[in-house]
């Protein structure tokens, strides 16, 4: 705390010496991670999300308890085979004002536009990463009925659906503006959200100002309420926080563990210091930290882990409750149970790993020399976990050694099998069980799919395949609890904490909405100058 309390005091100085009025209705936040794209075909990462939320528009958004809510569409309706759904869309809907459009310099979002705008996820020449968001859909029998019907149609039935297509991927994009730009439409972008483009030096500022014409209203008042939003590129960590101190910036999302003790106490509670000048906002998000261990590797290897006992120990060797304590200050849920988190599990209960030294003995004692050494991959940010489940390990003659790399090499050795034993996280794409047991499931393998560990069972894979045509939902809970339970089992993973969305939030702003998907939802914020 020293150096953070020295830092805070130098940075005070220079920032007194300069005359600082906010004289706009301007939020202002940072992005450490750069933004690479503001095209939402490239809305890949959580920088690039966020950006582009505010610019675009899909047909369906997820509000705050991640209930699908209408957006360019009105409403919809669903055939009872759940192969069909018919979207009606708003009339009144105008893009941002460009030169692409000519002397009119705007016109009217129609239905073509989503057939469009889904052709270029699948346009080889672009190579969107979002391609595999189209794998539910029946491209070919998917159309424009008239300028405010769309028909999309599926090529089996998926319950998810609706929950996919509020992702930015499925944004409405002009062709005029694609044409127009050409190659840097990605940073011209036109869309029909609350804030347009105006300004962007990558890595410096990006900044977006109000839509004047935005369709949606609150209370009879048209939206958005700010006059636009800021974003800025600090990538060092204390100049980070000592800015949203200073109210440099309007909130922080996420707690690096280097400053947590400094905001929050044991209890996971904002301390009285910074209670008159901040709010803490948070709610279980849809990511679950785990330990994944490729068993085909560690075969390959001759590894302790393709031993299903002594991956069974593992599981059992330390105490989720106490790490996500004295670690993550409570902020987080230990993973006592499966890979998908609490909030999505609601309809089943899978009985999951606990700290259990009676457990760990009874699994070692069926392997004949458990000494020998494993590596465990991780980078800095995950050390303190990778090191307390090491410690607590040791003390059962578990002898665990841990390889740091950066976050691109440690993504680059798991997802190309390159080691048998690795940190790994998932965020959810959308709100559904499946989304996370999609990540064991064989056809998915990597570097192809998100399935890591090269898990491969049959029967979880037949499991898999009988959800997605499941229309009783709490049938198809059964099927998700099986295939958790089969996980379970197999120990093919080591969870350990499902991660919360934590942001500060200057006491200055409201109307500031926070779901399970982290989503940056700016259009209902205020601004307050006290």
């Amino acid at each position: 705390m020293y150096y953070f309390h020295l830092f805070f005091f130098l940075f005070c100085i220079i920032s007194c010496s300069k005359k600082q009025i906010d004289q706009y209705n301007i939020f202002r936040y940072n992005e450490a991670n750069s933004i690479t794209s503001l095209d939402p075909i490239f809305s890949n990462t959580q920088s690039n999300i966020w950006a582009t939320n505010q610019i675009f528009n899909t047909l369906v958004e997820l509000d705050q308890n991640l209930i699908v809510k209408p957006s360019i569409a009105k409403k919809w309706i669903q055939s009872s085979d759940g192969l069909k759904y018919t979207f009606i869309i708003h009339d009144n809907i105008y893009y941002h004002k460009s030169h692409c459009f000519g002397n009119d310099s705007t016109r009217k979002l129609v239905a073509s536009d989503f057939i469009y705008s889904i052709s270029r996820l699948y346009d080889k020449d672009i190579v969107s990463p979002g391609g595999w968001v189209l794998d539910y859909i029946d491209l070919e029998n998917t159309y424009a009925i008239n300028d405010t019907m769309i028909e999309i149609r599926l090529k089996q039935p998926f319950p998810g659906i609706l929950g996919l297509l509020s992702m930015n991927y499925f944004s409405f994009t002009p062709y005029e503006a694609v044409e127009y730009y050409g190659d840097s439409f990605s940073k011209n972008p036109i869309g029909t959200g609350p804030f347009k483009f105006k300004y962007w030096k990558q890595n410096e500022k990006l900044i977006l100002s109000k839509n004047l014409n935005y369709f949606e209203y609150e209370d009879n008042n048209r939206l958005p309420y700010l006059d636009g939003v800021a974003i800025s590129f600090i990538t060092q960590k204390e100049s980070v926080f000592m800015n949203l101190i200073l109210g440099n910036f309007d909130f922080v999302s996420g707690l690096d563990s280097s400053f947590k003790d400094e905001f929050l106490n044991q209890n996971g509670e904002l301390v009285s210091e910074y209670k008159n000048q901040f709010y803490l906002s948070k709610t279980p998000y849809l990511n679950t930290e785990y330990l994944g261990i490729n068993i085909s590797k560690a075969k390959i290897e001759s590894s302790l882990l393709a031993d299903k006992n002594y991956r069974k120990a593992l599981n059992y060797s330390f105490d989720r409750a106490l790490m996500v304590k004295y670690l993550r200050n409570d902020i987080v849920t230990a993973a006592n149970s499966g890979i998908v988190p609490d909030i999505l599990s609601t309809c089943y209960n899978v009985d999951g790993y606990f700290y259990s030294p009676d457990s760990v003995e009874k699994y070692l004692s069926r392997i004949p020399d458990f000494t020998k050494s494993i590596t465990l991959n991780t980078t800095q940010d995950y050390l303190d976990v990778c090191e307390f489940i090491q410690h607590s390990a040791s003390k059962f003659g578990i002898n665990i050694d841990i390889e740091i790399s950066s976050p691109a090499i440690h993504r680059e050795l798991f997802s190309s099998s390159m080691c048998d034993f690795f940190r790994a996280s998932w965020i959810g794409d959308y709100p559904d069980p499946e989304n996370f047991l999609s990540l064991f499931y064989s056809k998915n393998k990597s570097p192809f799919g998100p399935n890591y560990t090269h898990f491969n069972n049959v029967i979880y894979d037949s499991l898999y395949l009988q959800s997605f045509n499941q229309q009783n939902n709490m049938m198809r809970c059964d099927l998700f609890k099986k295939m958790e339970s089969i996980l379970i089992d197999e120990a093919t993973l080591i969870p350990l904490y499902y991660d919360h969305v934590v942001r500060l939030v200057s006491k200055n702003i409201s109307g500031m909405s926070i779901n399970s998907m982290n989503t940056l939802s700016l259009k209902k914020v205020k601004k307050n100058h006290f």
